[in-house]
């Protein structure tokens, strides 16, 4: 759709997020607080401070509240309570689950079980009974359980996977495979709490959608991911302008796809609506970027930056003012 479209909408687009935070915000106060508070009660060091504001600022948040929300627009209902729950509880083990593969004493085929057969595992820490008890509520609660354990079975080849980011010869080629299949996978996952079945056209779009996410996720990470050794495809290139045309390429595909999908024309508007200025986001950073790219005789070398130069910081009033600038720009 135009610029003018977009401009028409940009407030109630805006609305409509700031009113889906602030039901998930309330969700987890009166549901989930008295869970997380006995978690920290009880906390055996396994769960860092950093694990509970994952929970209760991004992942807990907005898997619910961004992205479950534009999978509701998508099919024209809104998400029932039972939906929610599921979808919570997918957003609550996320990085309790990204955590594991980063404890040497865990190995794969322990990990594989927590996903196979949680019911059978004995937890040895609280961070892995919380994983436990929140990953079975899913399967409990989700309309095709197994559908559930076949992307969770995908997000954890994916997470092996992507232990090669951190060996200096990886080829960008292989990089970008990775990045594929981790975000993509990860948001068809999201999508199992959901009551209404996936067609095969769907499952293209939204594998897309998560890719791009997935880069956007890197685009924002790139200091920690070169500081930490990983290889990604904004660590491993030197052009802010190569990681933008990727970026948009995605973008492209992505949207296209989304109109061969078999729902109302309408409604794929207002999921694009609802989706959109989480994507736009990332222009914004690559702005930020590009300028330092500038600044550098033309090389985007992340270990040629600080941390304040390369942290993006999107409360910031000039980059939300660019974030909108971007809603009206890219046009779909």
């Amino acid at each position: 759709m135009g610029k003018f479209r977009n401009a028409i909408y940009l407030p109630s687009v805006y609305l409509s997020i700031v009113r889906n935070l602030k039901v998930q915000k309330k969700f987890l106060v009166y549901h989930l607080e008295p869970l997380l508070f006995d978690y920290e009660n009880r906390n055996d060091g396994s769960l860092s401070e950093k694990d509970f504001i994952k929970i209760r600022k991004y992942y807990g948040l907005a898997v619910s509240a961004i992205l479950g929300e534009a999978f509701c627009l998508l099919r024209g209902v809104p998400m029932s309570d039972k939906e929610r729950w599921t979808s919570t509880s997918q957003g609550i083990i996320t990085g309790v689950f990204d955590d594991f593969f980063d404890e040497k004493e865990l190995t794969e085929d322990h990990i594989k079980n927590f996903v196979t057969k949680p019911e059978a595992v004995t937890p040895s820490a609280l961070n892995e009974e919380l994983f436990l008890n929140f990953h079975m509520n899913v399967l409990s609660e989700a309309p095709r359980p197994n559908d559930v354990k076949k992307y969770m079975m995908l997000v954890y080849h994916n997470q092996v996977e992507s232990l090669e980011q951190e060996n200096f010869d990886i080829s960008e080629k292989r990089i970008w495979e990775i990045t594929q299949d981790k975000g993509g996978n990860s948001v068809l996952f999201y999508r199992s709490a959901y009551d209404n079945p996936m067609d095969a056209s769907e499952q293209k779009t939204l594998y897309r959608l998560g890719t791009l996410m997935q880069l956007e996720n890197d685009v924002f990470d790139v200091y920690k991911d070169y500081k930490d050794g990983i290889k990604t495809i904004p660590t491993a290139v030197r052009s802010v302008d190569e990681i933008r045309k990727l970026y948009h390429e995605q973008l492209d595909i992505f949207i296209s796809y989304a109109y061969e999908m078999d729902y109302q024309q309408k409604n794929i508007r207002n999921f694009l609506d609802g989706i959109m200025p989480v994507i736009n986001r990332g222009f914004v950073c690559l702005d930020q970027y590009k300028k330092l790219e500038l600044e550098n005789e033309g090389v985007f070398d992340p270990g040629a930056f600080t941390r304040k130069q390369l942290i993006c910081d999107m409360e910031k009033p000039a980059n939300i003012l660019r974030t909108i600038y971007y809603q009206v720009k890219n046009t779909y």
